[in-house]
């Protein structure tokens, strides 16, 4: 018997033994039952609710427990059911063998078999290589620690401000505005939120919580696949097990003291893709949980104990984090190490007088003198000739006059384009790099007029 937790995790399953030829059934709410089959794939709430809490019908006659996102086996549901089979085989699958409060397996298994690191899979060329962005670090001063990790409600309201929803489509406009992305919320209304902001930027985005109906969650998952929409906001329904090889950027607006739930939610976007021709994944972060775990690549000595789930402590962790010197890179925001030059746009720091590493105290100094500076990318002549041809293009798409041309060509590179002009560089249809920033600067500008309206009424009253 195959259990899980979520819907999603149950089709994926039967789907994948389907495609090996393996005869089961599904014993799960809206699905008929076939239990003549040797193989059930079952949803731990169906086979608690029909086997032992109603004793509706018998537990399978299972020899081989399979508990997928095993990490939860420690729950009360988990435990009863591992208790009627007594000393039948189970087995855990898991990415993430730590629970949430930190402590390890030890209480259910005997034996941990660990896979290759995230690194490992990388390098043999089963997952993409991540690349870090850290635009922003929230605020998180007041938000109090429940079971070891944030408050709920006071997270969300901390993380749903106007000024911190704005800096995430803003950013994602300028990284990965030609990416599908995942984006991890604090919460349902923040979730909402962020799909409306995005909506309103001209970008498909959908929203999915735990309410949302399994017919329109359904529906959600396939539009993403056929490119319908290009953004899904969520709050605790695609932490765990969603599998979605398209979707190459991962927007981390959720803070977490989880390191499993970090894990979680940065690998949704490092399964390979080789119809979309997916090179690398982009994870933006601005919950700050790359400066409280680490890279999401980085190898962690996993134990099965009953205590602690790591062989080494938070602060240890955090003191080897520390010591690799990562640093973000003012041009870009890209979170690095091992190197002097941003492996992004090759900037290189300067080693005295600026904040380049990456704790949080000097983040927000980072954050600032990046917002000045974000701009001074060196480009070479032809790709600011293609840039012009390109502004030309879309100017000539949208009616906009060649003044707006040389005043967005003026703010991307700090100078006129008095080296070209529209009769001798042809107009081409802009990239999606190009479309990305014009939208970026659209955003700067609204938010501008905004802010100058709001003070002028003000003023006025």
């Amino acid at each position: 018997m195959f259990l899980a937790h979520r819907r999603e995790l149950v089709n994926q399953c039967a789907d994948k033994l389907i495609r090996f030829g393996v005869d089961h059934g599904i014993l799960m709410a809206g699905e008929f039952p076939y239990g003549a089959a040797d193989c059930q794939v079952a949803s731990i709430d169906t086979v608690r609710a029909r086997c032992i809490t109603t004793e509706k019908m018998p537990l399978p006659n299972s020899d081989i427990i399979i508990i997928d996102e095993c990490h939860r086996s420690l729950a009360p549901t988990y435990l009863t059911l591992i208790n009627h089979y007594g000393d039948r085989v189970v087995i855990g699958l898991t990415a993430t063998p730590i629970r949430g409060d930190g402590k390890g397996l030890g209480h259910v298994y005997d034996y941990m078999v660990q896979c290759p690191t995230i690194q490992e899979l990388t390098d043999l060329g089963h997952l993409v290589p991540a690349i870090t962005y850290a635009p922003t670090i929230p605020d998180l001063t007041g938000v109090s620690v429940d079971g070891g990790d944030y408050d709920k409600s006071e997270l969300e309201h901390a993380m749903d401000r106007r000024s911190l929803v704005g800096d995430v489509i803003t950013h994602w406009h300028r990284l990965a505005s030609d990416r599908p992305t995942v984006v991890f919320a604090s919460g349902v209304k923040h979730s909402i939120n962020l799909r409306d902001e995005f909506r309103k930027s001209g970008v498909a985005a959908a929203h999915v919580d735990g309410n949302t109906p399994v017919e329109e969650r359904n529906q959600l998952v396939n539009d993403l696949k056929i490119g319908e929409i290009q953004v899904v906001c969520n709050y605790g329904v695609l932490t765990e097990g969603f599998d979605e090889p398209t979707l190459a950027a991962c927007v981390l607006a959720r803070p977490t003291r989880n390191l499993g739930l970090y894990l979680q939610m940065a690998g949704r976007t490092l399964r390979v893709c080789e119809a979309a021709n997916k090179k690398d994944s982009m994870i933006i972060d601005h919950s700050g949980n790359v400066y409280e775990h680490g890279f999401v690549s980085d190898d962690r000595e996993w134990i099965l104990t009953e205590g602690k789930a790591l062989n080494s402590t938070r602060a240890e962790r955090q003191k080897e984090f520390d010591e690799k010197n990562p640093i973000t890179c003012v041009m870009c925001a890209t979170v690095y190490t091992k190197q002097l030059n941003c492996p992004t746009c090759g900037h290189i720091p300067v080693t005295k007088g600026k904040a380049v590493e990456s704790r949080s105290g000097d983040l927000m100094e980072v954050r600032a003198e990046k917002r000045k500076t974000a701009k001074k990318r060196t480009f070479t002549m032809e790709e600011k000739r293609e840039w012009f041809r390109m502004l030309c293009g879309h100017a000539m798409n949208k009616k906009k006059t060649q003044g707006w041309v040389a005043h967005t060509y003026k703010s991307k590179f700090g100078v006129w384009p008095n080296s070209f002009h529209e009769d001798r560089d042809t107009a081409v249809n802009p990239s999606g790099e190009v479309l990305g920033y014009i939208r970026h600067r659209n955003i700067a500008y609204a938010k501008k007029m905004e802010k100058s309206n709001a003070t002028n009424n003000e003023a006025s009253s």
